[in-house]
């Protein structure tokens, strides 16, 4: 039971890991989100802060207001998904702490699934960051999905390896009761 205490404080570690990343990839996304509409204000000639009557530009050049939009939309996509995927792994971590293993066929579930939008949901964002960029214009940054493919590959290995737990520990059940 000692390993089983250890893996508890594990992913306990790890739910308090995901749920402050989870705050931080929200944080930023505002962040982009008011990035973007304070450049699209500027670039159509507005003003958005001033200081003493005066405006206040947070751009010297104003010539890749574009860029600057495309980029902050982009990130703001890509923190949105990387928040989402943070919320569903900080269920799982939840399940997981409630249920006191990870052998579980709830828990290998939720593992199997969350491997899955790992996979997909990136490459998602990355589709629609894409649009972003080309309807502005702009050339679109390098991006890779190669972590989070590997990371729902992982995820997926590890939720057969729980359900297998989970089988062996039913079979286990069923023998002891078979015995008593």
């Amino acid at each position: 039971m000692k390993t089983l205490q250890t893996i508890q404080k594990a992913f306990r570690v790890f739910q308090i890991l995901a749920k402050v990343a989870f705050i931080l990839t929200i944080v930023g996304a505002s962040i982009c989100a008011v990035g973007a509409l304070c450049c699209m204000v500027w670039n159509a000639g507005g003003r958005v802060f001033s200081l003493f009557g005066e405006p206040v530009t947070a751009f010297a050049d104003a010539g890749n207001m574009k860029q600057m939009t495309a980029h902050l939309l982009s990130n703001l996509v890509y923190l949105t998904t990387d928040a989402i995927l943070l919320g569903f792994a900080g269920r799982y971590f939840s399940a997981e702490q409630a249920e006191g293993t990870p052998f579980t066929e709830r828990g290998a579930k939720l593992a199997q699934r969350l491997g899955v939008r790992c996979i997909w949901m990136p490459i998602v964002s990355i589709v629609i960051a894409s649009v972003i960029t080309t309807c502005l214009g702009v050339k679109g940054g390098d991006v890779s999905n190669l972590p989070s493919v590997i990371t729902g590959v992982v995820l997926i290995l590890a939720s057969l390896i729980f359900r297998y737990g989970a089988e062996l520990e039913a079979k286990c059940e069923a023998r002891a009761r078979g015995l008593t």
